[in-house]
C-alpha cells in the first residue's frame, strides 16, 4: 500500500470534512484489497461508512437536545397486560406517520400502566430517525412559560417551543392550572396546531379537562385544536409498578 497515497487521500477526507474515514480509511483500502469487486461497490461501502458513521452522531445530538429523562424502547413496552393500545397500534406509532401528518398523539390513563414509556418511546424512536424532539413535564412547561412571560420573552419562548418536530409533555393533570397557565397552555396548542406534533400523557378524561384549566371555554378551546388531528389510547390495567410491590410482598393483595 502506497503510504504516501494514503495519506494524501487521508488529507482530502478531512478537507471534505469526513469525520469518519480519515482515521479508518487504511484499515477500509487493507480490507478491500483482500476482495474482488467493482470499485464503484468499494466507494459505495466507503461512503455508507461516513454516512452511517454521521447518522449516528446526528441522532446522539438530537437525543441530547431533546430532554428525554431515560431511554425507552417501543419494542419494550409491555400490551399483554393492559388493554387500550395493542402490538399492531404500537407498531404504526413507530412508523412516525402521524408526525409527518402533524398529527396528535393522546395516551390517556391512571398512572402505572406505562404512559411515560410509551411517550419516551416515541420521541427515542423520532430522534433515531431524523426528527427533533424535546421532552417536559406539564409543570415544568408552565413553570418555563411563566418565567418567559415574566422577562417579557413569552412569544420567543413559545417560537422555540415550536420548533421541535414532536414536543412531548408529560404528566397532565397531576395539578390544576391556574388562570394564567391554563391561557399560556392553550395558546402553546394553538400555535402549534397543524404545524407540529405534539404526544401527551394524561390521567384525566376529556371531560375533566374543564376542572384541570379552571374554565371551560379554554379547556374546550384547548381540545378542539389538540384533537383536531389526534390519535387517542386510553390505557386500562393494573398498574405495574402496584403488581410488582404486591408479588414482593410489600402491598397487601386484595382478595375482594
Amino acid at each position: 500500500m502506497n503510504t504516501t497515497m494514503v495519506e494524501q487521500l487521508r488529507t482530502q477526507l478531512e478537507e471534505l470534512d469526513f469525520q469518519f474515514l480519515p482515521n479508518s480509511i487504511e484499515t477500509f483500502l487493507h480490507e478491500e484489497s483482500q476482495k474482488e469487486r467493482p470499485l464503484i461497490e468499494s466507494l459505495t461501502s466507503m461512503l455508507d461508512l461516513e454516512i452511517c458513521q454521521k447518522r449516528q452522531r446526528s441522532a446522539k445530538t438530537r437525543l441530547k437536545i431533546s430532554r428525554l429523562p431515560q431511554v425507552k424502547r417501543l419494542e419494550d413496552f409491555d400490551t399483554e397486560r393492559m388493554e387500550g393500545v395493542s402490538r399492531k397500534q404500537i407498531k404504526e406509532l413507530a412508523s412516525l406517520s402521524f408526525i409527518a401528518r402533524k398529527d396528535n398523539v393522546v395516551f390517556m390513563g391512571p398512572s402505572g400502566l406505562g404512559k411515560t414509556h410509551l411517550l419516551l418511546g416515541l420521541c427515542h424512536k423520532a430522534c433515531m430517525e431524523g426528527y427533533t424532539s424535546y421532552f417536559l413535564t406539564c409543570m415544568e412547561l408552565v413553570d418555563q412559560l411563566s418565567k418567559a412571560r415574566q422577562q417579557g420573552r413569552f412569544r420567543n419562548k413559545i417560537k422555540a417551543l415550536c420548533k421541535p418536530h414532536l414536543l412531548a409533555i408529560d404528566e397532565i393533570g397531576y395539578h390544576n392550572l391556574s388562570h394564567e397557565e391554563a391561557q399560556m397552555f392553550f395558546q402553546l396548542v394553538a400555535d402549534r396546531y397543524e404545524k407540529g406534533s405534539m404526544v401527551l400523557t394524561t390521567n384525566k378524561s376529556f371531560g375533566q379537562w374543564s376542572e384541570l384549566m379552571g374554565e371551560q371555554a379554554v379547556a374546550t378551546a384547548t381540545l378542539d385544536r389538540l384533537l383536531h388531528h389526534s390519535h387517542v389510547y386510553i390505557l386500562k390495567g393494573d398498574s405495574y409498578r402496584l403488581k410488582n410491590r404486591i408479588k414482593n410482598g410489600l402491598v397487601p393483595r386484595n382478595n375482594n
